[in-house]
Order: C-alpha cells, then sequence, then structure tokens
C-alpha cells in the first residue's frame, strides 16, 4: 500500500518486482558461479604430430582423451620459436608490438595472469621461465606463486630433468639426480590447485617437456639402470618424454576430478612451437614428419591445440576454426569476465564461444611476424607473413598454396594461383599494407627494464 501524489490510497502487489528483484539476483549469483577454474599447459617443442589425436604413434592417452571428450582444433598456431611463443601468448600481442630479444619480457607488458587477479583468482605459474632473470618477476607478470626452470639461474648452471635447477618461490630446491624437474613442476601445479580448490584459480603451466636434451625419464629403463645415464642424451629418448608429458597432464586431470573440480575447469593443452629438428616422427598413416622448430613452414608452427570444458558438452569434438596465440588472453578475458583494457592494444580473437561447444566468430587468417632475435642461425628464419588453411604469403611477395606444396618449395607468380588464390593474396597483400614497415634484419622494440627488475648480473645467454 503507497500514497500517490493526490494523497489517495493505492494498494500495489509487491510480490511479482520481489520475486523478479530475486530472480535476478539468482542468475546474477548463478552467472558468477559460472566463472571456471583454468589451466593452461604448454608443452615445449612439441609439434602436433606427436599427439595420437592428430595421428601420432606416440603414446598420449590422456591428452587423445581431452580431445574426444573436448574438442581439438586442427588449426591451431604458435611461433615457430620458444620466446617469441610465449610472449605472445602471455599478453596477446603479435611480436612486432612488444618483442625485443629472446629470453625477455619487456616489463611494461601486462598478461592474462593480471586479467585473473582483477577477477579474484588465485594464479601460479610452473616450469620453463626463460622470460627475464630476477625472481621478482613472476608476481610482477601476475602470479602469486611460482616453481620455475630459468628464473634467477641460467641453463648452464643446471638443467631441468635429472637433478634440476629450479627457483620455488624466492628458494633454489636441493635436488639430486632421483629428482625429475617436470615431476617437481607437476606436484606443485597439483598443490596449488588443492590449496585453492574453495575459489577460482589460474595455473599456467609451461612444461620443460620435450625439449633437448633428450634425456630419459624416470618410466624409462635407462633410468632404473644408473644414475649418471639419467645425463646421456638420446633421440631415442624423445617417445619417452612426450609418454611422461601426457602423463603428467593425466595427473593434473585425475586431480581436478578428485576434488569436483573438473567439470567447471577450462584445461587448455598447446605446444610453444614445432617439435625439435632432430626428431622425425611416425604418423599412423606411414608419413614421416621431421620437426621444425625455428622454421616459418607449417610443422614449424602448427601446434597442438586441445580444448576442454567438462564432459557432455560438445556436439562435435573437432574444428577447422584458425587459432593463433593472441586469441589465448582474449579467452581468458572471457571467461574470467574481465574486459582487456583498450590500452593493452591486443590482437586476439576470443574463443570461449566455441570451447563453450557454440559457434563463435573464426577468424579468416593467422598473421606472424617473427624475428627471433636470437642467434645467427635463428635470425636467418625471421619472417612476415599471413596464412590460412590453405594459402600463405610472406611479406617479400612469395606466396604457396600449402594443399599442394606444404614444403613451401615453389612459390606461385602473381597471376598464377586461379581466381580463389588471386582473391585471398589480395587479402593478404592488403592486411600487410596496414602493418607498420618492417624488413629482415630490423631490431625488436626497446628493452624495457623497470627499476628494481634488473636482470641478475652474469645470467645473460642466447641458450635456448
Amino acid at each position: 500500500m503507497i500514497c500517490n501524489k493526490n494523497n489517495t490510497t493505492v494498494h500495489v502487489n509487491l510480490k511479482p518486482t520481489i520475486l523478479l528483484a530475486m530472480t535476478l539476483l539468482l542468475s546474477l549469483s548463478l552467472f558468477a558461479q559460472e566463472k571456471p577454474n583454468i589451466i593452461l599447459i604448454l608443452a615445449d617443442d612439441m609439434g602436433k604430430e606427436c599427439i595420437g589425436a592428430y595421428g601420432s604413434t606416440y603414446k598420449t592417452p590422456n591428452i587423445d582423451k581431452l580431445a574426444s571428450e573436448g574438442l581439438k582444433f586442427n588449426y591451431g598456431f604458435s611461433q615457430p620459436l620458444c620466446t617469441p611463443s610465449r610472449v605472445q601468448i602471455m599478453t596477446g600481442k603479435y611480436n612486432y608490438k612488444n618483442y625485443s630479444e629472446f629470453g625477455f619480457l619487456n616489463q611494461n607488458e601486462k598478461t592474462f595472469a593480471h586479467l585473473a587477479k582483477e577477477a579474484g583468482y588465485a594464479t601460479a605459474i610452473a616450469g620453463k621461465w626463460q622470460l627475464g632473470p630476477n625472481q621478482k618477476l613472476p608476481k610482477h607478470f601476475g602470479f602469486d606463486q611460482y616453481c620455475l626452470w630459468q628464473l634467477s639461474k641460467p641453463r648452464r648452471e643446471g638443467e631441468r630433468y635429472a637433478r634440476p635447477l629450479i627457483d620455488r618461490d624466492g628458494d633454489i630446491l636441493k635436488t639430486t639426480d632421483d629428482d625429475y624437474g617436470p615431476d617437481i613442476f607437476t606436484d606443485y601445479i597439483i598443490d596449488f590447485i588443492e590449496k585453492n580448490k574453495d575459489r577460482k584459480f589460474l595455473a599456467y603451466f609451461p612444461m620443460a617437456l620435450v625439449h633437448d636434451p633428450f634425456l630419459p625419464t624416470p618410466d624409462s629403463k635407462s633410468w632404473k639402470n644408473n644414475a649418471a645415464g639419467r645425463h646421456e642424451k638420446d633421440t631415442l629418448n624423445f617417445r619417452d618424454m612426450v609418454a611422461y608429458s601426457d602423463k603428467n597432464v593425466g595427473k593434473i586431470i585425475r586431480k581436478l576430478k578428485e576434488l569436483n573440480l573438473y567439470e567447471n575447469t577450462i584445461i587448455v593443452f598447446t605446444g610453444d612451437n614445432g617439435t625439435g629438428r632432430a626428431i622425425v616422427t611416425q604418423l599412423k598413416d606411414g608419413r614421416r614428419i621431421p620437426g621444425g622448430k625455428g622454421l616459418t613452414l607449417d610443422r614449424g608452427h602448427h601446434v597442438p591445440l586441445i580444448v576442454n570444458w567438462g564432459s557432455g558438452k560438445y556436439k562435435k569434438h573437432e574444428t577447422d576454426d584458425l587459432v593463433d596465440f593472441t586469441d589465448i588472453l582474449a579467452t581468458i578475458s572471457d571467461a574470467v569476465q574481465v574486459p582487456v583494457p583498450k590500452a593493452w592494444d591486443t590482437d586476439g580473437v576470443s574463443i570461449l564461444p566455441q570451447i563453450k561447444g557454440e559457434k563463435g566468430t573464426p577468424r579468416k587468417w593467422i598473421f606472424s611476424h617473427y624475428s627471433p632475435i636470437h642467434s645467427e642461425g635463428a635470425n636467418k628464419n625471421a619472417a612476415r607473413f599471413f596464412r590460412d588453411r590453405r594459402y600463405k604469403l610472406y611479406s617479400d611477395g612469395r606466396f604457396y598454396d600449402l594443399l599442394k606444396d606444404i614444403e613451401e618449395t615453389s612459390p606461385i607468380p602473381e597471376g598464377k594461383a586461379g581466381a580463389e588464390g588471386e582473391r585471398v593474396r589480395k587479402v593478404f597483400q592488403t592486411q600487410l599494407a596496414k602493418l607498420p614497415a618492417w624488413k629482415f634484419g630490423d631490431p625488436g622494440v626497446a628493452k624495457v627494464i623497470l627499476p628494481g627488475l634488473e636482470p641478475v648480473p652474469g645470467f645473460a645467454e642466447k641458450g635456448d
């Protein structure tokens, strides 16, 4: 009962209004609860030919199950080398905007971990760092806690496998030949999940495996023979290293299921670049794929990309949508419901709709600005290009039909690619013309070091 302006009593039934308000509050509450946990797993030097779901003869049952229950992207693309990929995936930007040199992430950059923290998530990183030598950097880039190789101690002082050299939350671990780095990293992620099971979390797991040196795993016969053998390199160990990567992915999945977190956790599995070039992988169809790490060929940057957000969500389990590493930050932004500030100047397109089992708005092309600023051998492959599933145009004018020439042996002269090919060439030429000028040999952007985050003296090295 209320009074109107004429002081007349009016009877109003407030029940529908109250019910509507309660419904809206409940809807908002449920919407907030739908925020998923996020686990991003980045294998090191693992092209898509290494995964059973993509036709490999290597045994990867846990990752394959992620694909069969979730969504396998047939056209996922990284950069051809480690640090360029890591800078791109963390910041959502193409390398021409923020890449200064190999082994370094400019300290004025923002990452997907900052977005997660703004959304109230706990954040952690474990595995390979290689983005600047200072123990304060993980927290600076948005991670509450860390367990990392190649953070404050260079590779030349210790490897990542048997007797690993690991920084864990400010301390250097004391390890022996019985300790295996990938197990330490995996257990750290699992412990982080356990501690944060009652709140939202983001775990970034840039794995140590399967990068060279190609050494035995604890499941290899040679590991059990003698401790010295754990440091003996042999490409025959590669198959075991792939299998052990899969085993550790399986351990994380089991923990999520044990804690009833699996159904509301987005798990992303991908690789930072093509497989090491010392490795040749046999596929089930009889093809043999040489590793393409560091090359701008398809096998240098075409990587596995498998995403799973619980079971029973997907009507189909694979897609030909194009995805590149700038899209990961945009996707995490959507998932944690924190928009990316315009000032960040990112380039990605969210694939959260596809992860939900919806159609989404797929890309029409992939762009790569690849200039590793590393060694002479790596730098000679620097290039800028656009591509889609079939065609590819380099900034120097080389144009290829990848369906017919996947190894890029015969560039197609202008006007000779057929109607469809020439249409795509023009699209790519138009896109290239929009970019800031760049030529082979140009330097990266200026290096940014902030006060208090100066590199550890004597760390500098270019070994990957």
